[in-house]
């Protein structure tokens, strides 16, 4: 990898890489988001199974992380981030050739699969993070990297959904600035300093799985947390389908669409990203959990029970205050309870439970709304992440999930 670094400029060349990283993979978010299913929903008219697939490909992606890392540990020649760049050039033409799909279905494959592939370097980027960063900076710059990444979701989208209102045709250069944006975030983590994993990562899929069942605290947290993620995930593409549904819902704009599903929350989730990342080292990670769920609850029961468009934009202010302070310390928790050798094996477990109750969610979503109403399924949705929040309460006094972390 050339020269050797100090430490303080393997942390400087990371943060500066990584940051170009997550302004440029912010046009493929913005696409996964909102994009895509605006996209199938106005040009291609799918069917639920489609629409299913599409938000559920996020989380087909982080499942079958931990294979796609278990091959990467058997080798020993190239560096996690060498596989970062190679995902990313794949998404890079996936997107592309989504240009010139005709149907829903191959259009719908070449998303979905250009979406698995850009998930599978959030492991590797842990491990990154693990080995470049000192325990008491992790926080702090990488609420500024996602940050930047929010920023760039936002305009992007605003611009995609706008484009879209000028003409639906549009949604093909849309596609194509976004397959321009993974090449930047290809070439971004080329420059990302990393290492060849070690020996100790060379486990099988089922050993690695068996850790969820041999690490009790650890199991237990990532069974209360896929609870309220599948009690939210499984509103997730019902926010779209209620925002542009002019029958049930608001008959909403592509913008205003994009606007409350990608604008607002992702703001807000810019400042509780921030603020998360400061305080996370200094609290107990499940009482900063418990707060999030609070907020989610809120977004979800507010979200489908009004037709009014500031209470939809507050609600979906909930929703990204919760995202924000979410996100950070669901990358950041397994640090606080593992040793250093061991965050990637665990990352990886997190995104593949992550993926699999991700995958179920939509498709769980669906299945229920056919015999309740959206705001029946609302209070169903937070009732799962109420119960979610007792399980995270019955760990709050365990050592490992203590404010600062002894084990590195």
């Amino acid at each position: 990898m050339g020269r050797a670094f100090s430490n303080t400029e393997v942390a400087k060349k990371t943060f500066f890489f990584d940051n170009w990283r997550c302004l440029c993979s912010g046009f493929m978010d913005s696409l996964t988001e909102s994009l895509a299913l605006v996209i199938i929903l106005r040009i291609f008219q799918a069917p639920n199974w489609i629409k299913s697939l599409i938000f559920a490909s996020s989380f087909i992606g982080n499942f079958f992380t931990v294979a796609t890392q278990s091959l990467v540990a058997r080798q020993k020649r190239y560096g996690t981030m060498d596989f970062s760049t190679t995902y990313w050039f794949i998404v890079s033409f996936l997107v592309f050739a989504s240009t010139w799909a005709t149907s829903v279905v191959s259009f719908s494959l070449l998303i979905s699969f250009a979406i698995i592939f850009s998930k599978q370097s959030i492991p590797l980027m842990e491990d990154a993070y693990g080995q470049n960063y000192s325990p008491q900076e992790r926080g702090s710059r990488l609420a500024i990297t996602l940050n930047l990444l929010l920023l760039s979701t936002i305009i992007f989208g605003q611009i995609g959904g706008r484009l879209m209102d000028l003409n639906l045709q549009n949604y093909r250069l849309i596609l194509l600035f976004v397959s321009l944006a993974a090449i930047g975030t290809a070439l971004s983590f080329s420059q990302i300093p990393s290492r060849v994993l070690p020996s100790e990562r060379k486990k099988s899929i089922a050993s690695s799985i068996k850790i969820i069942f041999t690490d009790k605290q650890f199991g237990m947290a990532l069974l209360w947390w896929s609870l309220s993620g599948i009690g939210m995930q499984m509103m997730g593409p019902l926010r779209i389908e209620y925002l542009m549904d002019s029958t049930c819902g608001m008959g909403a704009s592509n913008a205003f669409a994009v606007f409350i599903s990608i604008t607002v929350p992702a703001g807000f989730r810019i400042l509780s990203t921030f603020v998360c990342g400061q305080i996370f080292y200094r609290f107990n990670f499940i009482v900063i959990k418990l707060m999030v769920n609070l907020f989610l609850m809120a977004s979800v029961l507010l979200f489908f029970n009004t037709k009014t468009k500031f209470l939809v934009a507050l609600a979906s202010a909930c929703a990204g205050i919760a995202r924000g302070g979410g996100e950070i310390i669901w990358c950041l928790w397994v640090t606080k309870i593992v040793p250093k050798e061991k965050f990637s094996l665990y990352m990886g477990l997190n995104v593949a439970v992550t993926g699999l109750r991700g995958l179920l969610s939509p498709f769980i979503g669906y299945g229920i709304r056919q015999y309740l109403s959206l705001s029946q399924m609302s209070y169903f949705s937070a009732t799962l992440v109420l119960i979610s929040s007792f399980g995270f309460l019955s760990l709050i006094k365990h050592p490992r999930f203590a404010t600062i972390s002894s084990i590195e």
